[in-house]
C-alpha cells in the first residue's frame, strides 16, 4: 500500500474534558508520518479576546514534534500536521493541552486521531517530505494574532527535475500593507506569502533552495534541517522569513498541492472558505473593522459588504480598479475609493473588492465594469509610454454569503484593451 493508517485512542485526563492523547503506535515500515488530529474546544472563538483557542503540544517518542492551534472553536475538525520520518517498530504519540500558551477560556476536547505512513511512492511525499517547519513569530505566541492557516504548494516549470514552491496563508499581518488596502489591492486581509522554494533533479537530489526574507527578497537557504524539512522562523509583522532563530512554538503544515496557473492565490481561500471567517474574526477582534459609511482610516467594514473581483491583466505604467451599480441607485462604488495608492499596478491574476451598502442584495448587482489610470509621473508624460491594460482569461465576481462561503455572482471570458481614462462593462445584467 501506499499509505497506512493507524488509527488511535483518546485518554482523558486534567480539569479539562479529554485534553490528553496518550497512545502507543506501531510502523509498519520506515516512512514520513502525518498525524490527523480530530478536536473541537468548547467555550472558544477566535473573536473573543481570552476565548480564542487553546494550543496542544505534540511529543513523539517522548521529543517534542510541533504544535496544533485549535482554531475552529466548538466546531469539531480535523488538523493535520506532518511528524518527519519515522522508522519501522513501535513509537508513541502524546498530545496534551498547553496550560502556559493556551486562552483561558478555551476549553479543548481531543476526539480521535491517526498516524498516516508515506511512503517514497505515494504522490505527495516528496512534497511532504521537504514541507518547511514555520517557528512562530514571537511576539504571535500567546496573543493569538497572524496565525498560520494552511500550507499549498505548486510545481512550477522545470527543465529537469522538479520544483516545488510553498505558500502560506496567515489570518492576517499586524504590519505591512494597511487593511483597507489590502481589500482594494489583494481582496482580502489574510496574509498570504511564499515561504519556501526547493528545485530537485531527476533524482531527488536538492539543486537549490530559496525563501522568501524580509523585504521579499528571495535567498538561499542556509539554516537548519529536520530531515529534509527546512526550519524557517516566522521573522517580520508582515510574515515573511529567517532561517535562522528558534521560538517556542513550531507549525508543521501539511501541503497540498494547487494548480495556479489560472487563477490567483486567492482561490485558495475560496477552497478552504473557513479562513474568510478567521480572517474576519481576527479584524474585529483587532479594532480594524469600522461600521459603513464612516471615516475610520485603514479600518474596513464588514467583508461580507463586499463585492470580489478576480482578472488576468497585463498593466504597463498603469493602475486598474473596478466599479459597480446597483439597480436603482444612481451611486457607483469603486475598489480604490478614489485613491490611487490603492489601483491594482502588477500584472497577472489579482483580486480587488468593492465595498457596497449593507444588506445589498447580490442579484440587485446591475453593473460591474473596469477602469484603467494614469499613473505617470506628470513630469514626464512626454517621454513615458501611454499606459494601457489589457485583461484577458477572464473576470470572475462573488459576495459572502452569511457564513462567509463565497457566492458567485458571475464568470466569463475577456479580452478588453483599456488606454489611460477608459473605462469598460465587464458584467450586465440583463433586465427581465
Amino acid at each position: 500500500m501506499l499509505r497506512t493508517i493507524l488509527t488511535l485512542g483518546v485518554l482523558a485526563a486534567s480539569a479539562y474534558a479529554q485534553d490528553v492523547l496518550h497512545k502507543q503506535f506501531t510502523m509498519t515500515a520506515d516512512a514520513e508520518a502525518v498525524l490527523s488530529l480530530t478536536a473541537a474546544a468548547p467555550g472558544a472563538d477566535w473573536g473573543r479576546e481570552g476565548a480564542e483557542a487553546p494550543l496542544c503540544d505534540v511529543l513523539i517518542d517522548g521529543k517534542s514534534s510541533g504544535n496544533i492551534v485549535v482554531f475552529q472553536g466548538e466546531r469539531s475538525w480535523t488538523y493535520k500536521m506532518f511528524i518527519g520520518h519515522l522508522s519501522r517498530g513501535k513509537h508513541e504519540v502524546e498530545i496534551r493541552r498547553n496550560a502556559q500558551w493556551s486562552a483561558a477560556h478555551a476549553g479543548l476536547r481531543l476526539e480521535g486521531a491517526e498516524i498516516l505512513q508515506l511512503s517514497p511512492t505515494d504522490p505527495d511525499y516528496v512534497a511532504i517530505s521537504h514541507a518547511p517547519i514555520l517557528m512562530a513569530r514571537a511576539d504571535t505566541i500567546g496573543r493569538y494574532s497572524d496565525l498560520p492557516l494552511l500550507m499549498w504548494y505548486e510545481e512550477l516549470p522545470a527543465t529537469t527535475g522538479r520544483i516545488l514552491q510553498y505558500s502560506i496563508v496567515f489570518t492576517n499581518e499586524d504590519g505591512g500593507t494597511a487593511t483597507d488596502a489590502l481589500m482594494a489591492r489583494w481582496g482580502r486581509t489574510t496574509d498570504i506569502e511564499y515561504i519556501y522554494r526547493v528545485q530537485l533533479d531527476s533524482a531527488g537530489k536538492i539543486v537549490k533552495e530559496t525563501y522568501q526574507a524580509p523585504e521579499h527578497k528571495d535567498q538561499e537557504f542556509g539554516g537548519e534541517k529536520v530531515d529534509e524539512h527546512p526550519v524557517l522562523l516566522d521573522a517580520t509583522l508582515n510574515n515573511v522569513f529567517s532561517d535562522r532563530g528558534h521560538t517556542a512554538l513550531q507549525y508543521h503544515l501539511v501541503p497540498f498541492k494547487v494548480d495556479l496557473s489560472d487563477a490567483s492565490r486567492e482561490r485558495v481561500m475560496d477552497m478552504n472558505p473557513w479562513t474568510y471567517k478567521l480572517s474576519a474574526q481576527e479584524m474585529k477582534k483587532e479594532g480594524k473593522t469600522r461600521d459603513y459609511g464612516t471615516d475610520a482610516g485603514p479600518k474596513i467594514g464588514d467583508p461580507r459588504n463586499y463585492l470580489y473581483l478576480e482578472f488576468n491583466s497585463e498593466n504597463k505604467g498603469c493602475g486598474l480598479v473596478a466599479w459597480s451599480k446597483r439597480e436603482d441607485d444612481p451611486k457607483w462604488y469603486s475598489s480604490h475609493r478614489g485613491r490611487l495608492d490603492c489601483s491594482i499596478t502588477r500584472g497577472g491574476w489579482a483580486r480587488t473588492s468593492i465595498e457596497l451598502p449593507p444588506g445589498t442584495d447580490p442579484k440587485k448587482i446591475e453593473e460591474v465594469a473596469l477602469e484603467c489610470l494614469d499613473l505617470r509621473d506628470p513630469r514626464t508624460y512626454d517621454s513615458a509610454p501611454r499606459p494601457v491594460a489589457r485583461i484577458s482569461k477572464g473576470v470572475r465576481a462573488f459576495t459572502l454569503s452569511p457564513d462567509y462561503v463565497p457566492a458567485p455572482l458571475f464568470e466569463q471570458a475577456s479580452d478588453i484593451t483599456l488606454g489611460a481614462g477608459e473605462k469598460q462593462t465587464v458584467y450586465f445584467k440583463t433586465k427581465r
